[in-house]
């Protein structure tokens, strides 16, 4: 297909997009959320990178493990709508994948790089298909060393082949994007509209949400956009820096529940900094305000609040589809893990996934028609019926924390066993062990959420 050729999947839309809102945000936000710590914020001094990735409707997303491989010269690659020259080489990426689509909502590299996108108000329309951001997202892991590499590549790939909503897209394709990429050393916040963009350099802590917040203090914006703001009349012409969010904002009404999300994240960011782990990451991602009850907190939020970790209430259908946390550390010796949870954070486990190994299948299922065909499915399943007995939300809440200290403590004894293995360049045994590891918790996990399932059917019955 020509690059400016109009998918079937998009022309099939066209007449239907007419009765519905223009975003599909403004009245129902995705409720997507990053976050990114630097060593110098960080206990450890190790990057943490973090993000929610939020869904609507049944649809769940599943883990892809793609290898790392050679291309043979002139090769090209199919995205989601564009087909664009493969890289030479590509490097192995953990990412997470939505039902239908070709990009990563958030992933790591072998490299740990870590990156993440979420959606952003359309301001700029492509005249045709282009990239859509998990495209990106996928595109930057696969071909980068480096998040300032990585970077770079975003740029390039938005200026030569365009990002975002064009005409009769999707009504899912309908946003531009935003981009948080890290790595062991340097982390970049990127704001997109159309072929145009700009970007941050992150110094301490940052979070990112489906809001543009980047005005004056950008450090590097796209050859044109100024301009073509002042051409628009979107921007006075008397030499004045570029506001970004400014001149680019469409309703800032609509993104108001966005930007308490990311107020609250960045509060909490702030507050830590110096003093952030792992840990504490998972409790940002899960937050709910937890000023009050256990139950409040979890089945409903006070008016003006947003919570980071979201659930399907009342006529509302977006949630947090899930949860991810990167420990980069490049360069220390210490192989590099992702904490992944399943669906809503605040209710489940963190597994700890690492590149080295065969992702279990449990975690990479596909779960297109029946909640209850995967793991995540089964978590939604026991987030529902605690909808329906909030009195019990403490004791699975206490059950799951103790598997996560499980995991958290095992696999600090892993990664030692781990660096050890690579140093001896043991890498079928390394990938033998790691495989193991993986399946084990998996295991574990469905152990207590069977249980937990099982005690929630108890109780229904009973009473």
């Amino acid at each position: 297909m020509e690059a400016d050729a109009v998918p079937d999947v998009c022309r099939k839309h066209a007449s239907s997009r007419q009765a519905v809102p223009r975003f599909f945000w403004r009245d129902e936000p995705m409720g997507s959320d990053m976050v990114v710590a630097l060593g110098r914020a960080t206990v450890d001094g190790h990057t943490l990178f973090g993000h929610n990735s939020g869904r609507i409707g049944n649809k769940t997303p599943c883990l892809c493990l793609s290898p790392g491989r050679q291309h043979e010269p002139g090769e090209k690659l199919r995205t989601q709508y564009v087909e664009i020259p493969q890289a030479r080489q590509v490097f192995a990426v953990l990412g997470s994948r939505q039902s239908g689509l070709w990009g990563y909502d958030h992933g790591v590299n072998e490299n740990q790089v870590a990156a993440g996108c979420v959606a952003l108000p359309a301001a700029l329309r492509c005249q045709q298909p282009g990239l859509t951001g998990p495209d990106l997202v996928r595109l930057i892991l696969e071909r980068s060393h480096s998040a300032r590499q990585a970077v770079d590549l975003l740029t390039g790939l938005v200026e030569r082949h365009g990002q975002g909503a064009f005409p009769v897209c999707p009504e899912e394709s309908d946003h531009d994007s935003a981009f948080l990429i890290a790595d062991g050393v340097e982390a970049y916040a990127v704001e997109t509209a159309g072929k145009h963009w700009v970007y941050q350099e992150i110094h301490e802590v940052r979070a990112v949400s489906e809001a543009r917040v980047v005005h004056q203090d950008w450090d590097r914006i796209s050859c044109g956009l100024a301009g073509h703001a002042i051409a628009q009349g979107w921007w006075p012409e008397d030499g004045s820096k570029l506001d970004f969010a400014a001149a680019l904002a469409r309703n800032a009404a609509a993104e108001s529940g966005n930007l308490r999300r990311w107020g609250r994240a960045t509060l909490l960011l702030e507050e830590q900094n110096g003093h952030i782990d792992s840990m504490f990451l998972r409790r940002v991602l899960s937050d709910h305000y937890e000023d009050g009850s256990d139950a409040l907190a979890f089945f409903g939020v006070a008016a003006g609040r947003e919570s980071l970790c979201r659930h399907e209430r009342g006529p509302a259908r977006s949630a947090t589809a899930s949860s991810f946390v990167a420990e980069l550390t490049a360069g220390t010796g210490r192989p590099g893990i992702a904490w992944c949870a399943l669906a809503a954070p605040c209710l489940g486990a963190y597994f700890p996934i690492l590149l080295d190994g065969d992702l279990p299948e449990a975690l990479a299922q596909e779960d297109l028609r029946s909640l209850g065909a995967s793991l995540s499915g089964r978590v939604l399943h026991l987030a529902e019926q605690l909808d329906q007995h909030p009195d019990r939300l403490g004791h699975a809440r206490e059950h799951f924390a103790r598997l996560q200290a499980r995991f958290d403590q095992e696999t600090e004894e892993f990664l030692s066993e781990a660096a050890a293995l690579k140093q001896r360049a043991a890498q079928t045994e390394l990938r033998r062990h790691t495989s193991l590891f993986m399946q084990h918790n998996v295991e574990r996990f469905d152990e207590v959420l069977s249980e937990m399932l099982k005690q929630r059917t108890w109780v229904a019955v009973e009473s």
